[in-house]
């Protein structure tokens, strides 16, 4: 059969959505070194872009990602960057993964660079890599999502595929939502992260990140800069006076 539409990117805009076409598709969304490129791109622009407030990342045709394209592995098309940097965080505002289908090796490591991950009942997850003796060197970065044992199971047992419900039991899917949903429900969150003051979400989650690697005197210390950065702003002085009103804010990171 064809196969499927390109995957995407999408942006929130408060209410508006720009969808953005990021590469051709191998079989079940496999990529190459281009496409994770791409999706770099599409992180950088989200950041750039002072009138987005959100993303969600999902994959086209009922599929997330089966992970690497064998033929791209073999032709050496792991060259361009960013890999496995995308499993580190793809953007420095919040990313939704939007996940259905499949969710494979370097699937997951895609949806890990995202901060809130919702998934279609029917979606399985494996890291089939120990199979074929591919590496994973961004297996860090799950290993700090999840706990060790869990890590260990995903990672170890390569020949068997996890149901969504086991990944939310292990903590790393925020939610299981009914099949063919994903997406919706992705955006509905978008939408809500798009109305929250965007300079308190980008530090929230720069401590949150820093926090699983760093000592806690260290992440105390960004805590303590973030608080003093926010309490000067703006955004602050607006966040106390819509309470004071009874009126939803309006932000401009500023």
């Amino acid at each position: 059969p064809p196969p499927p539409p390109p995957p995407r990117i999408e942006c929130r805009r408060q209410r508006q959505m720009c969808i953005r076409d990021r590469s051709d598709l191998g079989r079940l969304n496999a990529y190459d070194g281009a496409t994770l490129q791409a999706i770099g791109d599409a992180g950088a622009e989200l950041d750039d872009d002072p009138g987005l407030r959100a993303g969600v990342i999902t994959g086209a045709g009922g599929e997330f990602c089966s992970g690497a394209d064998v033929a791209a592995v073999a032709a050496g098309g792991f060259d361009d960057p960013p890999y496995p940097e995308v499993a580190e965080g793809i953007s420095a505002k919040p990313l939704v993964a939007a996940i259905e289908g499949r969710c494979l090796g370097g699937g997951m490591m895609i949806a890990c660079g995202a901060d809130l991950r919702l998934a279609g009942r029917g979606a399985s997850f494996g890291l089939p890599e120990g199979r074929w003796n591919y590496p994973a060197q961004w297996l860090g970065a799950l290993g700090r999502q999840v706990l060790p044992a869990h890590a260990m199971e995903l990672a170890l047992l390569a020949d068997g595929r996890l149901p969504a419900q086991r990944l939310a039991e292990m903590g790393w899917l925020n939610r299981v939502v009914a099949d063919g949903s994903a997406l919706s429900e992705a955006l509905a969150w978008a939408d809500r992260l798009a109305a929250l003051a965007p300079r308190a979400l980008r530090n929230f989650k720069e401590l949150v990140r820093a926090a699983a690697w760093s000592d806690p005197d260290t992440a105390l210390a960004m805590g303590h800069r973030h608080a003093a950065e926010q309490v000067s702003m703006a955004d602050t002085a607006e966040g106390a006076a819509a309470f004071a009103e009874s009126r939803p804010p309006r932000f401009e990171d500023r």
